[in-house]
């Protein structure tokens, strides 16, 4: 049973500032509408957390400190359902992911089986099999520097070209950190160039843009 049922959910949100996610992990793993997370990948170890959501924005989550699906996952989108938690690990048929981005805590659910699951992503296969189809933003708050095209997947590579009001980017493929990008500009500028889009200690520069 779920014990604190906190009612209509807020917005859907995507991240939209490089302090948007907490913990970033290696990767994203898409759940279903209930997950139930575990203490290990054991089915027989205790369950640490359950939470269910519908389409409707109605959030229903045990844990109290857990009543704000913005502290939960990375994307939330029942209605699209495009819902991520960020993650930490895997195996063959769990997943482990940070179910409480301010505190950081994180336990272990089950790979799709059936009706409810999950399905690992490494940030890298997200952004090249969702990217294609709905382009890649970058964070609000970036900085100047980084908004910058480059000759190759080099910090060190020459610079070829900036962007500051990205209409669209498309990403055509992807090598470590760097993305090869085409970017239509504001006033329809087109610019092509190597985007860095993760730093070396894993922090992302943006995101998949599902909206």
């Amino acid at each position: 049973m779920l014990f604190c049922i906190t009612g209509k959910a807020s917005a859907d949100f995507m991240p939209a500032y490089t302090n948007s996610i907490n913990h970033f992990g290696i990767g994203a793993a898409r759940v279903t509408n209930y997950i139930e997370i575990y203490e290990k990948p054991d089915l027989n170890s205790g369950v640490k957390e359950r939470i269910y959501w519908n389409s409707a924005g109605n959030y229903i989550a045990e844990d109290k400190n857990n009543k704000n699906p913005n502290d939960v996952f990375i994307v939330y989108m029942p209605d699209e359902n495009r819902v991520f938690l960020s993650a930490e690990d895997e195996n063959e048929e769990w997943i482990n992911v940070c179910y409480n981005q301010k505190k950081k805590e994180f336990g272990w659910i089950k790979k799709e089986n059936g009706k409810h699951g999950a399905k690992f992503y490494l940030y890298r296969d997200l952004i090249f099999e969702y990217g294609k189809k709905y382009g890649f933003y970058t964070f609000r708050n970036l900085p100047e520097n980084l908004k910058t095209l480059h000759s190759s997947p080099n910090a060190n590579s020459s610079i070829v070209d900036d962007f500051n009001y990205p209409k669209y980017i498309s990403p055509w493929l992807i090598q470590g950190n760097w993305i090869l990008v085409k970017v239509t500009t504001a006033d329809n500028q087109t610019k092509t160039g190597w985007f860095r889009w993760r730093s070396d200690d894993g922090r992302l520069f943006g995101f998949v843009n599902f909206k």
